[in-house]
């Protein structure tokens, strides 16, 4: 299966789903992440790409991209939804993981509204949380106590970030808990990461669905997006 995770800043993807990717790619999926803005409005943008590249690795991914958006300023636009288009189609995903729509933070709103019209042909989408997201509305639950240690680990790359409170390993910890209680799964299933809804399909064989390469529509232009890092990990 191809994953393709989307996030604003360095860290999102890491904070919403980074359990489920490293079970992800620990299973022989291929992971995919794409990064819009290096985060400048928190940090110096060289050390947090960094981070992002050191993380990528950690967790296995098949390839990382970081782009070069201005922190703070994203907004839905034509261009934001073909840099979207372009690396979803780059990386061929079953399912694409992307923030909510209805999160606290512009960014994480417009790269959400963003990736549903870039992804209008790909049948699967969900949304991630993190520990400051509001309003969000869980609807597939994912057991991540096997890893939930390793996330702590992975979340702890970011060590520029390290006084933001919703990064220490009480709050991701502890919505990890808050989300398995929830979930009524099991006793023995102690750490769960959350996902919303945005399209989910299933084949006739109940097996994620998949439109094939050749039905989606092309893009005018196959060239990389100017100032993007490809960084090949795996």
């Amino acid at each position: 299966m191809n994953i393709l995770a989307i996030g604003a800043h360095p860290d999102d993807i890491e904070l919403g789903c980074g359990g489920l990717l490293l079970k992800a790619s620990r299973q022989n999926h291929n992971v995919f992440m794409y990064t819009l803005t290096r985060g400048a409005a928190s940090g110096d943008p060289q050390q947090r790409t960094k981070e992002l590249m050191q993380s990528a690795k950690f967790i296995g991914a098949k390839k990382l991209w970081i782009d070069n958006f201005e922190d703070t300023k994203l907004s839905l636009s034509s261009e934001l939804i073909n840099h979207i288009e372009f690396f979803i189609n780059k990386s061929d995903p079953d399912i694409v993981i992307t923030h909510s729509l209805g999160d606290t933070h512009h960014d994480h709103r417009a790269i959400a509204a963003s990736t549903i019209e870039a992804g209008r042909f790909i049948p699967s989408i969900l949304s991630y949380e993190i520990p400051v997201t509001k309003d969000f509305k869980p609807q597939v639950y994912y057991d991540i106590s096997d890893v939930m240690d390793d996330k702590i680990e992975l979340i702890n790359i970011f060590w520029s970030q390290r006084t933001k409170m919703f990064l220490r390993s009480n709050a991701i910890k502890g919505l990890a808990e808050y989300r398995a209680l929830q979930s009524r799964l099991n006793t023995s299933v102690t750490c769960v990461e959350a996902f919303e809804v945005q399209k989910l399909c299933f084949g006739k064989e109940f097996k994620l669905l998949k439109v094939p390469q050749e039905n989606i529509p092309r893009m005018a232009s196959d060239q990389m997006p100017k100032e993007v890092i490809e960084s090949a990990i795996a």
